[in-house]
């Protein structure tokens, strides 16, 4: 089979590795499509990632500092036990079971958490069978519509609600349809690429605007909400410089979600002004762990069925701009680190 190795920041490459078998309890998929998750993914691709040099202490939830030796290094396998910065967006056909395996079989359509590799194995319980009429590619925003609805989960919007979604790739574009499907009378999409915001607006959003237009988008948001401001802002692209300006445009005692993974020191975030005086509430929304209000009714299982149901009923058709052969990974890489203006997500075919 073949796998991606890092070498070192910014240097992949595809190698040649054994064949891999299914023991019990297993499948083995040969995978089909694989989507490059520009957030967590890219951050690990550049090497700027928390865990090259701190750990985070699974016991008393601290990330601290590490020996050299305990820390992230290269190079990284893609088939190293325990990666799962190297992909986590799967769909793939079932080619063999092992005993014991559900009532999965040869020729199944489904989505793994697996990395970007040729083939995978995984337990039957980590597998999710696909509708057969999705077109399959659409099975590898499995993962991003879970991260999305996290966001949403942790937001709480309300029949009415003024929501603005800061950041329009592929995770901004499908809270974007959620929030509208969860009751919001109006939907602003925020992003500094204009072809990001034309997209925001044919998946349902009501309002967009660019940031890098040099006009105060805080100011703008206000004159539409009869200077109140946003009842809940949805942080998307993992910017500081974004974070700031959500907190700028939620009104007065109300929510911003912080949904991207922001990395380093925030320099640009500002708590002397709006921040405290518009008492802002600033919440993490992480996809692992579920909002504490709601965990007595939602679980991860239930979660996973909701968002399987709604791939087939958002619109994702223009949510996947480049599809690239796996031989290229290192070129789709090196596509996505560049920001280029024209991507929401990119597909590796096998």
């Amino acid at each position: 089979m073949r796998i991606l190795v890092y070498e070192g920041p910014k240097q992949l490459r595809v190698v040649e590795r054994g064949d891999l078998e299914a023991g019990p309890g297993q499948v083995r998929i040969r995978t089909l499509y694989s989507g490059i998750s520009h957030g967590s993914e890219m951050n690990v691709y550049r090497g700027i990632a928390p865990f090259f040099s701190r750990n985070n202490d699974s016991e008393y939830r601290l990330f601290r500092p590490v020996e050299t030796e305990e820390a992230w290094h290269y190079p990284i396998r893609s088939c190293d036990p325990g990666v799962w910065y190297m992909g986590y967006a799967c769909v793939g056909e079932v080619v063999e079971t092992g005993e014991d395996a559900g009532d999965l079989k040869p020729g199944d359509l489904v989505y793994a958490n697996a990395p970007h590799q040729s083939e995978a194995v995984k337990s039957h319980r980590e597998v999710i069978k696909l509708p057969q009429d999705l077109p399959p590619e659409f099975g590898v925003l499995f993962t991003n519509l879970m991260t999305a609805y996290n966001g949403i989960l942790d937001t709480r919007i309300k029949l009415g609600d003024t929501v603005v979604v800061s950041g329009l790739g592929v995770l901004g574009q499908l809270v974007v349809q959620m929030a509208k499907m969860s009751g919001a009378h109006r939907v602003i999409g925020v992003d500094v690429l204009d072809k990001r915001l034309q997209t925001a607006l044919a998946v349902g959003a009501d309002h967009v605007f660019n940031a890098a237009s040099g006009e105060d988008v805080a100011y703008e948001i206000r004159k539409l909400t009869n200077a109140r401001g946003a009842d809940a802002v949805i942080e998307v692209s993992g910017s500081q410089r974004a974070l700031q300006q959500a907190i700028r445009m939620a009104a007065p005692d109300c929510t911003v979600t912080a949904l991207g993974w922001y990395q380093g020191a925030c320099v640009d975030l500002n708590l002397a002004e709006e921040f405290h005086h518009n008492r802002i509430t600033l919440k993490s929304s992480q996809t692992s762990r579920i909002n504490p209000d709601i965990r007595h009714m939602w679980d991860h299982k239930r979660k996973e069925e909701t968002c399987l149901s709604l791939l087939a009923r958002l619109k994702l058709d223009n949510l996947i701009t480049h599809r690239i052969p796996y031989e290229q990974a290192a070129d789709a890489y090196r596509m996505i680190d560049s920001h280029a203006d024209d991507i929401i997500q990119v597909v590796l075919t096998y």
